[in-house]
């Protein structure tokens, strides 16, 4: 009797060290965590990424779907390459049929930028919007497994492209003047105020940036909201519409240096900008086309002791 107690008491210690292992095993790995359910976890840090666990599957552009394309957990990660700049609008969208996709959108460091494991809650396939990042190389990955590790198949879509940096604007306070390059020399552009930081990251320049040594003409154009397309452009002073009160896309300021004349024109529609030249500081013209001469809507008369008279270009 005392031989068949210690047997039994010894039984019950086999079998409390096997739950503990199969316990352990469990919560080792995510896909069978307790209960067999799925824990929204897959965690993978950068440095689990690298060509030794990842097979190249293929290169894809934005507006392309992949073929079908086969996983298995050898090894353990299926990638796409694709090239995308700084500010990069990108969507990605796997699908499959017979797995659970997790994916990542990795930079050529194999530092992850997203990630996604299920579109939603009743989605399993993954979805992923994001915005690139600066990095020295415009080489990104597209990472897949499976949530459990089984063999699946799976396709891969790819959207994007650049940053919309001038869409949006109402008024002409919604757009701002900045360097179109990474060289201000290479003269300037328009795009939405706030947006400056984002845009000037998307051009990747160096550090530090090497400019090219030759000299542009100042440019005195505006950043202007255009009414119709609610984009920002640029528009030389000599086409901006200034002042006006019917038409709401008339009603544009004139950069320092110009006035808004409304000589010869309906002053409801608005006017035109003209340069201020001349004067005490002697001001010449911005375009050499043009000559300063005297301004018919102020009283000072050059021919009568105004010898300090401003005038405007034409």
């Amino acid at each position: 009797m005392a031989y068949q107690i210690r047997s039994l008491a010894s039984l019950a210690s086999l079998l409390a060290l096997s739950a503990v292992a199969v316990t352990a095993c469990s919560s080792a790995d995510p896909a069978t965590a307790a209960g067999g359910e799925k824990v929204e976890a897959t965690d993978e840090a950068s440095t689990s990424f690298g060509l030794h666990n990842i097979a190249i599957a293929g290169s894809l552009s934005y507006g392309d779907t992949s073929a079908s394309t086969a996983y298995t957990k050898k090894p353990l990660y299926r990638a796409f390459k694709f090239a995308g700049n700084a500010g990069d609008e990108v969507e990605v969208s796997v699908k499959s049929s017979n797995g659970d996709p997790v994916t990542w959108i990795l930079d050529n460091d194999w530092h992850t930028v997203a990630k996604n494991d299920d579109a939603s809650a009743s989605n399993t396939n993954s979805h992923i919007k994001v915005k690139l990042p600066a990095n020295a190389s415009a080489t990104h990955y597209i990472v897949v497994r499976d949530y459990w590790k089984d063999p699946m198949s799976f396709t891969v879509e790819l959207k994007g492209g650049p940053a919309d940096f001038v869409s949006g604007c109402n008024t002409d306070a919604d757009c701002v003047k900045v360097d179109k390059a990474c060289c201000s020399n290479y003269g300037p552009t328009a795009i939405l105020a706030g947006q400056e930081a984002a845009y000037k990251a998307s051009l990747s320049c160096s550090s530090p940036q090497i400019c090219p040594k030759f000299v542009t003409r100042p440019d005195y154009s505006a950043a202007e909201c255009n009414g119709s397309t609610h984009k920002c452009e640029l528009v030389q002073p000599a086409d901006i519409k200034c002042g006006g009160f019917i038409a709401p896309a008339f009603q544009h300021q004139c950069p320092a240096g110009y006035d808004c004349s409304h000589v010869g024109v309906n002053p409801d529609v608005g006017g035109k900008c003209v340069q201020f030249c001349g004067g005490i500081a002697g001001i010449q013209c911005h375009d050499s086309a043009q000559s300063c001469v005297d301004d018919p809507s102020d009283s000072c008369d050059p021919a009568h002791g105004g010898a300090d008279c401003g005038g405007i270009c034409q």
